[in-house]
């Protein structure tokens, strides 16, 4: 058999064990299933608001707000809406992280020049359990972890006609993701050491240079693109002086971020030791950086987007996990070789079952876990809502992006009032604790109908729900819809006026 029919059926061999891959990863992802979670309605709405406004519609300031630009992924996002629901935006999700676990296989490849590297750490990506809920998830953070793993997979490439272009990519890659959301800027500067420390020697500097140009262009000209200075508002509000909105427990956070990707970190230990001279601080740096993200969650007792930004690490971490994995298969073959079979399948049998404890099975139990944070019967609490529907309805609820987002152009945000800003006669709310102008709105019978379900704001609606039932016999309550989260049962309370139209058709 030639050299190059061995390439050839290697490199089947490795196409058909990706499609494989993919196939499992869908397999994992698909039974995670619930209505709309805030952000995915958020990014939605969002896009469809920016789309009117290029067509002649009233803009929104809505970036000063956002975590990432509204004028990218939430447009496509609203476009992939309106052809085939949300399912369809999580569709996209889905092949983002497909790419990702592609993007994965090639870095462990470049980092290492192993193919089995590079398909073990492509496994071991897919079991995690933020890859997992990634890939079922309609927000911006999977098309983010895609071009970071693409970005990472390009600047690996060392050869000498094609390496300066594929910095230029690796530039251009995670530059669009920093814009995109701007958490992902915490990885522009380890792209940028990677792809300058696997260059020759004498190219390395150059190479790190022309990846922090290029990315600093694609993020001038991206961010031109929008409405800048209310970009940089929201890069400040949301990202580099964030609020702490879920605080916890340092202690409780470690644990939190070991559940996730802990058993991944641990097994890739042994790959900073075993790789090659001239890869091993491209791989020293790799690790560091799939770490940043969960200290600083620690660093600020933060557990919201936790569980997201950890798909970021496992971009970093699984090639070396895939290297640690591939080092022992090579062990186990030259076990096999010397006629030492016991041991060979004894510690084959043992590692299997070790990572389907400590990996496999944790994570599809979390990722689950993690798709049950929020209400599995949210499309009907608004939807309840359709029997109050016309121009001069006025609706009060927490998360009012999803009854937009399941109600359609049959009820607009215009005639939303959410927890965060509100002004009343006089009266001005600019955070939750402000509940002055709902309860004079209330006491007015200014909304149509309030639907609370006592979550993220549950001392905002514990104060809305006080002043309804003061406020009876105006305001009834009409309906009781219970859901179950991860941490115990709950339920939606849609409250209407009695002499809305259409009140008495909902119950």
């Amino acid at each position: 058999m030639t050299q190059t029919t061995r390439s050839r059926l290697a490199a089947t061999a490795v196409l058909l064990s990706l499609l494989v891959l993919a196939g499992t990863q869908w397999w994992l992802s698909r039974p995670l299933q619930n209505d709309a979670f805030v952000d995915e309605a958020t990014y939605i709405v969002t896009g469809q608001l920016w789309r009117a406004a290029a067509a002649g519609g009233d803009a929104t300031a809505v970036a000063s707000y956002l975590s990432g630009a509204p004028h990218l992924y939430p447009q496509l996002a609203s476009l992939l809406f309106e052809r085939g629901g949300l399912e369809a935006v999580r569709a996209f999700s889905f092949g983002c992280m497909v790419i990702a676990m592609i993007g994965v296989y090639f870095i462990a490849h470049g980092l290492l020049s192993d193919r089995v590297a590079g398909l073990a750490a492509s496994a071991m990506f897919i079991l995690q359990a933020p890859v997992q809920f990634l890939s079922r998830f309609a927000t911006y953070d999977a098309l983010c972890v895609a071009l970071l793993a693409v970005a990472l997979a390009v600047a690996m490439d060392r050869r000498a006609r094609m390496g300066w272009m594929s910095v230029a990519v690796a530039g251009a890659c995670i530059g669009a993701a920093s814009v995109i959301k701007y958490a992902a800027l915490l990885y522009l500067p380890c792209v940028v050491l990677v792809a300058a420390l696997v260059g020759a020697s004498g190219n390395r500097l150059k190479r790190g240079l022309l990846t922090a140009v290029v990315a600093g262009c694609t993020v001038a000209l991206l961010g031109l693109l929008g409405q800048p200075s209310e970009l940089w508002t929201g890069f400040l509000s949301t990202t580099l002086a964030r609020r702490v909105t879920s605080g916890g427990r340092a202690v409780d956070l470690v644990l939190f971020a070991a559940s996730l990707g802990g058993a991944a970190v641990a097994i890739a230990i042994p790959a900073l030791m075993t790789a090659p001279a001239a890869m091993r601080w491209a791989a020293i740096t790799m690790f560091v950086w799939a770490l940043l993200a969960p200290l600083n969650h620690v660093r600020l007792h933060e557990f919201v987007s936790l569980h997201k930004h950890m798909a970021f690490g496992a971009v970093l971490v699984s090639p070396l996990a895939g290297g640690a994995l591939a080092a022992l298969c090579s062990w186990l073959q030259r076990r096999w070789e010397y006629q030492q079979t016991v041991i060979a399948v004894g510690v084959a049998s043992a590692t299997l079952a070790i990572l389907a404890r400590a990996v496999a099975i944790p994570g599809v139990a979390e990722a689950q876990r993690l798709y049950q944070y929020w209400p599995n019967n949210t499309r009907k609490a608004y939807r309840s809502f359709a029997p109050l529907l016309n121009d001069s309805a006025r609706f009060l609820s927490e998360e009012p992006d999803l009854g937009t987002l399941y109600l359609g152009s049959r009820a607009p945000v215009e005639q939303w009032v959410h927890p965060y800003f509100f002004d009343y006669d006089g009266q001005r709310a600019r955070k939750p604790a402000d509940t002055a102008p709902y309860r004079l709105a209330i006491r007015d019978g200014f909304f149509t109908a309030v639907l609370l379900r006592f979550g993220p704001q549950g001392s905002w609606a514990t104060a809305v729900e006080e002043e309804l039932l003061r406020s009876q016999p105006r305001y009834r309550l009409a309906a009781k819809l219970p859901f179950t989260l991860a941490d115990g049962p709950g339920a939606y309370q849609l409250w209407v006026r009695a002499d809305a139209p259409g009140a008495a058709l909902v119950h």
